[in-house]
């Protein structure tokens, strides 16, 4: 088994280090005082195709394989920290989630936005009673005709209040 990382994978890691270090770090410290959404980044990483990574290209997605991912999220990581946060949700949590569990209909009708960046994905976990202890949580989704209804409280929500959207 070889550990050697591919040609595409060195461009990857290459490109994303070059665009984090001389666009997203310069920023980073003012966007983390200020308490400020780091959108310009986003955007940059939506055009750049990195915002749906790992989503095949039928559904809008670059297909690149998990160690690319990894090595771009680590280059991001490295300047921004919180323009990482909301790429990590946004690929894995979101995307990944939607491939592997959406129907056809929601794959075809939110991938393609969301690798495109035209969407942004949120994550809402953490609960006033049980923390981010998933085990703990008291929210519910019930069926309800052709849909669900979901019942709780959520006290954080990962990327949830930001101009990015427009949908």
């Amino acid at each position: 088994m070889s550990f050697k990382l591919t040609e595409e994978q060195l461009m990857i890691q290459s490109m994303v280090r070059d665009l984090a270090r001389t666009e997203f770090a310069p920023g980073a410290i003012k966007r983390d005082q200020n308490k400020e959404f780091p959108l310009d980044n986003l955007k940059k990483l939506g055009e750049l195709g990195l915002l749906g990574m790992m989503v095949p290209p039928e559904y809008g997605g670059s297909g690149a394989d998990t160690v690319s991912y990894t090595l771009a999220l680590a280059e991001v990581a490295y300047a921004c920290a919180a323009t990482a946060v909301v790429m990590s949700v946004h690929n894995s949590i979101v995307c990944e989630s939607i491939l592997h569990h959406g129907s056809e209909d929601q794959k075809k009708r939110y991938l393609n936005r969301l690798a495109a960046g035209e969407f942004l994905g949120a994550f809402a976990l953490t609960e006033p009673n049980a923390g981010s202890d998933p085990v703990r949580q008291t929210t519910k989704a019930v069926r309800d005709g052709d849909g669900y209804i979901l019942n709780g409280t959520k006290r954080f929500i990962t990327t949830a209040k930001n101009d990015y959207c427009d949908g």
